[in-house]
């Protein structure tokens, strides 16, 4: 059988398209857009009909899209017809009839009977040039797969390098920042004890705080010195003689 056009309005009748090429049909699960006029997204799970055709050695080639290989229902009339390599003589009709309305007809497709296939030229078998249409898209297909893995490697190993690279760089800064802070450190012991008396330019007062802070990237060892009337001053170590 062939796919039989019907259109909506009544005073057109049926048209048959693709009669005697009709190798396979294919129910697939997909998510489509049900927005009647496309300017919105309204993306729902989609129950889609495929038909497999034969479109000859001579002919407008298909069209590539969302990965299939897709068959025109009416030839464009800018393109035109040449010799098809084995690789464009198969095409997918979409027969889901999702936008029948708006198209102006329904699609529905049959797998035609071994007997009823044409054969190209009467002695090339259709089955051989379908053979090779399917290896070859295969081919393609892991070829594509084959260059994406090989992309994704570089990318990986690149983005393995750069955390490497960054956990250096940050064990390097770590390691510095520690040695600052164990030099810094080493300023502590200038400083008296807590609870001393002390007096730094000119303010008198005890020391309650002994430490080291880094601030804007620098440590420094400091003292916190507390007065009477609990006024408070940080004085840097090297300011206690």
């Amino acid at each position: 059988m062939p796919i039989i056009k019907t259109s909506y309005d009544a005073n057109v009748g049926p048209e048959t398209l693709f009669r005697g090429r009709v190798l396979k049909i294919e129910k697939t699960t997909e998510t489509r857009n049900w927005s009647d006029t496309l300017d919105y997204s309204d993306h729902r799970s989609t129950e889609c009909t495929w038909a497999l055709v034969y479109l000859g050695t001579h002919g407008v080639p298909p069209r590539g899209w969302n990965g299939r290989v897709i068959a025109h229902i009416k030839d464009p009339f800018w393109e035109t017809p040449r010799d098809l390599t084995v690789d464009e003589r198969f095409a997918w009709m979409d027969c889901t009839n999702l936008f029948g309305d708006r198209h102006g007809y329904l699609l529905k497709a049959e797998v035609d009977t071994v007997g009823d296939l044409l054969i190209a030229g009467g002695t090339e078998n259709i089955y051989d040039q379908l053979a090779a249409w399917e290896a070859h898209h295969k081919a393609a297909l892991e070829a594509r797969v084959a260059e994406h893995a090989a992309k994704e490697a570089i990318r990986l190993a690149a983005e393995k390098a750069a955390t490497e690279k960054n956990a250096a760089r940050a064990a390097k800064a770590a390691e510095k920042d520690a040695v600052l802070k164990a030099a810094a450190e080493g300023h502590l012991a200038r400083i008296p004890t807590k609870g001393t008396q002390v007096t730094v330019d000119g303010f008198t007062g005890k020391v309650f705080w002994i430490g080291v802070s880094k601030y804007r990237g620098f440590w420094s060892a400091r003292a916190g010195i507390k007065d009477s009337r609990g006024n408070v001053q940080w004085v840097p170590a090297d300011r206690f003689s």
